[in-house]
């Protein structure tokens, strides 16, 4: 039989009324407003056990993951690299300022291009060389020495200096030679491999400062009134020229050969017609003369050269006949020298 107290107890049970517990309002998991690349600041509370940390951000209790060690106490300056809705990762900003790359500057002579380009309003022109003085005292018996000198004349004319100075280093441009060039006479002291060998094999100051005399003439409708810094005014036109030269592939010189015979002389690079076939793509020049002699009158020749054939075109007001007189012995010499095919033509025309 139950007790008494027992059934009054459990009726007391029964009869009352059991009411519900209100639900408990979850904790936030609401993060600051802060996107990627955002930079704020955070105060290290504690370090987590699994290496993150405790961090006040914002006045709010966050978890930050970070790739540094820090310890309480710490304020650092963040970037936020990446987030979830719980997690925020972020980075040192020092870190991140110091792999972010230098702000672009010129070099030295990159300012003293961009500062001769600065006053560049016309289409580049050809690359203008003159001569102060003839290149031979006296006409000469044999052509080699002709040959040589226009060679001379043009390849010392300081428009390759660079090139030249890369095969020296490499050992094959000759010192001597370096040391002819207006840069080298101009820009002091000549970077030599050695003290010794350079002074062995360059000239001295004064034999650079006289060997060879050659003044550069100034492009038509040029100004050359502006300054570089750091740069011999000497030198100015000369840089200009060397531009032009690696813009045209066109070089124009003008002097005496001998005492009262002038010459003008171009070599220009063929353009490339973009649809030829790859055979063909092969570097062409054209060389042409302009002059007046005493017993052919005035001649003017073209010399177009490519890796497959020799053209030869010569117009004459006086000497047509004569020229083509000597087409077959010019021919054959060519064969004998190992050069290409060559296809020659004179022209007779009015004199000017």
């Amino acid at each position: 039989m139950m007790p008494t107290d027992l059934a009054a107890r459990l009726r007391l049970l029964s009869e009352a009324t059991v009411n519900p517990v209100s639900a408990v309002r979850g904790i936030s998991a609401e993060l600051p407003e802060l996107p990627l690349g955002q930079r704020f600041t955070a105060r290290i509370e504690s370090a987590l056990p699994d290496s993150t940390f405790r961090a006040v951000v914002a006045e709010r209790s966050l978890t930050l993951s970070l790739p540094q060690s820090a310890k309480p106490g710490d304020t650092l300056e963040l970037i936020v690299t990446a987030r979830t809705p719980h997690l925020i990762v972020a980075e040192s900003a020092k870190e991140t300022a110091a792999r972010q790359p230098p702000p672009a500057t010129l070099s030295h002579a990159g300012r003293i291009i961009s500062t001769l380009l600065a006053n560049e309003e016309q289409v580049p022109q050809p690359a203008m060389l003159s001569r102060s003085t003839p290149l031979l005292a006296e006409p000469p018996l044999q052509a080699g020495r002709l040959v040589s000198a226009l060679q001379q004349v043009v390849v010392e004319s300081g428009l390759f200096y660079e090139s030249h100075q890369a095969q020296w280093v490499a050992g094959r441009y000759p010192a001597e030679a370096l040391a002819r060039e207006p840069q080298a006479r101009l820009l002091r002291p000549l970077h030599a491999p050695d003290a010794a060998s350079a002074s062995k094999s360059a000239p001295t100051e004064d034999t650079a400062e006289t060997s060879s005399p050659r003044s550069a003439e100034p492009a038509a409708g040029r100004s050359t009134t502006a300054t570089t810094p750091s740069l011999p005014a000497e030198l100015q036109l000369l840089v200009q020229q060397q531009l032009d030269v690696a813009a045209t592939q066109h070089i124009i010189w003008r002097g005496e050969v001998w005492p009262g015979q002038t010459l003008q002389w171009e070599i220009a690079a063929d353009e490339q017609r973009q649809d030829a076939p790859e055979e063909e793509t092969a570097k062409q020049w054209t060389t042409s003369l302009a002059l007046t002699l005493p017993r052919l009158g005035e001649v003017n020749v073209v010399l177009r050269i490519t890796p497959a054939k020799v053209s030869l075109g010569m117009t004459a007001s006086e000497s047509a006949a004569a020229l083509k007189q000597g087409l077959t012995e010019l021919a054959a010499a060519f064969a004998a020298a190992g050069l290409p095919p060559l296809a020659a033509s004179v022209q007779s025309h009015e004199p000017t």
